[in-house]
């Protein structure tokens, strides 16, 4: 059976209170959106339609495997998946119905919902039992236990419906029933059209639908602020568990920001108060002190990292090598056991092997107009408080003065020292 996915998106998120749209906003550095398609893409469901506001026209979906689709007027879930459907004329199959906002869908759910369509099901709901008062939607069962209907919370206080069984929203339904679609009426209190109102009609023509029992983790519906940071809170638990139980040890789990993508080797020390941000490979061996930030480097096999270093975007650092308290590193090439371990600024960078960096260092990579490159060799001995301006170039066992400004390339072998001598003058009398 073909399997394809209808991803609602359409809401307008005012309650994010942000200019950002809903899906867009980020948990663990990936998109709610992100992680609803990665679930789609998993479970093997190569084909995925997201429905948007009007608003999100401009709304840039960089993969080839989802087609976007705008809701013009917000008149709910069924109107929304109705828009959706109309992309699938020719499409014989199962049809998953997932939700941007509910990123912790997992794809061995998305499995259970196809197989289930493969069973000669109509329609698949999801679900799960909740035993204090909420306000999620009710799944009521007939006499042989079967799904027969959905009641919405603000429609059930006048029905006082009592059930257990928690609406998921995710749910499958057969392409043969998605004409039905067209019989949900719009609701007289809300003005919508309840995608959950499919439930009925399917039922009252004698459709067989079936329910999955899901833990409630797996639809957290994101609305607003409070909320992403609940999700944010599951998701790092999540990631840090995983760490752990590969090797990495964290000293304060809840200190600690991973983003989703961070790779780590074995053997790995993590001091509190450290962020991981987007597409960092640490290597085994490596300790990161506390305080730093990380981001878009690789940090190879037994450096030292921090406290309170930031390594930007396009470095790496070699095996065995110190970056200390205070250091920035931007787009740089350190080499293997190179020692940087105070107050320093390194961009745009080359270092070899073995060359220790002086507190106060700062490369000056930017004329005004470009950023330009410092290429300093191995062995070599730079001194506290040098201004090294770019371009410049520094061979091989070079030591060079400290408190000196540094603007024309050294050669290997050399001893170089940029300042004026220092005169001392005994104060004249009046």
């Amino acid at each position: 059976m073909k399997v394809c996915s209808i991803i609602l998106s359409a809401g307008k998120g005012s309650r994010m209170l942000s200019s950002t749209p809903k899906p867009l906003h980020t948990i663990s550095g990936k998109t709610m959106l992100q992680w609803v398609i990665d679930a789609n893409q998993s479970a093997g469901i190569k084909k995925s339609i997201i429905v948007v506001p009007q608003e999100f026209d401009k709304f840039d979906i960089k993969n080839k495997n989802v087609i976007k689709t705008i809701q013009k007027k917000p008149l709910g879930t069924g109107d929304a998946v109705r828009k959706g459907a109309s992309l699938l004329d020719n499409f014989e199959g199962a049809v998953l119905i997932c939700f941007a906002d509910t990123p912790f869908i997992t794809p061995k759910t998305l499995k259970k919902i196809v197989n289930s369509l493969n069973n000669d099901n109509d329609l698949v709901l999801t679900g799960f039992r909740k035993f204090d008062k909420n306000k999620y939607g009710k799944i009521i069962f007939d006499k042989n236990k079967n799904p027969c209907e959905i009641i919405e919370y603000k429609d059930n206080k006048r029905n006082k419906v009592d059930s257990i069984f928690c609406n998921g929203g995710i749910m499958g339904i057969h392409s043969s029933c998605l004409t039905h679609l067209n019989k949900i009426r719009k609701n007289s209190l809300s003005g919508e059209f309840y995608l959950t109102d499919i439930v009925k009609i399917l039922s009252k023509e004698n459709k067989n639908i079936s329910f999955i029992e899901i833990d409630e983790e797996e639809i957290i519906g994101i609305n607003n602020q409070l909320d992403l940071s609940i999700a944010e809170g599951i998701s790092q638990n999540l990631i840090r568990n995983k760490a752990m139980m590969n090797g990495v040890k964290l000293i304060d789990p809840n200190s600690t920001f991973i983003n989703y993508d961070t790779k780590f080797g074995k053997d790995i020390i993590i001091q509190p108060n450290v962020v991981f941000g987007n597409n960092v490979v640490i290597d085994s061996f490596v300790e990161i002190k506390s305080f730093s930030y990380i981001e878009e480097c690789k940090i190879k096999k037994g450096s030292i990292i921090g406290p309170f270093a930031r390594i930007r975007g396009g470095t790496i650092i070699g095996e065995s090598s110190k970056i200390g308290n205070f250091v920035e590193i931007k787009k740089s090439n350190i080499s293997n056991e190179v020692k940087i371990n105070h107050l320093s600024y390194i961009g745009d960078t080359e270092i070899g092997s073995s060359t220790n960096i002086g507190a106060g260092t700062i490369t000056c990579n930017y004329d005004g107009k470009k950023k330009n490159k410092t290429r300093i060799g191995k062995d070599s001995f730079v001194g506290s408080n040098s201004t090294i301006i770019a371009p410049i170039k520094i061979g091989d066992n070079v030591t060079m003065g400290a408190g000196s400004v540094f603007n024309k390339s050294i050669p290997n072998n050399n001893l170089s020292i940029g300042r004026a001598y220092q005169i001392n003058k005994k104060y004249k009398k009046n």
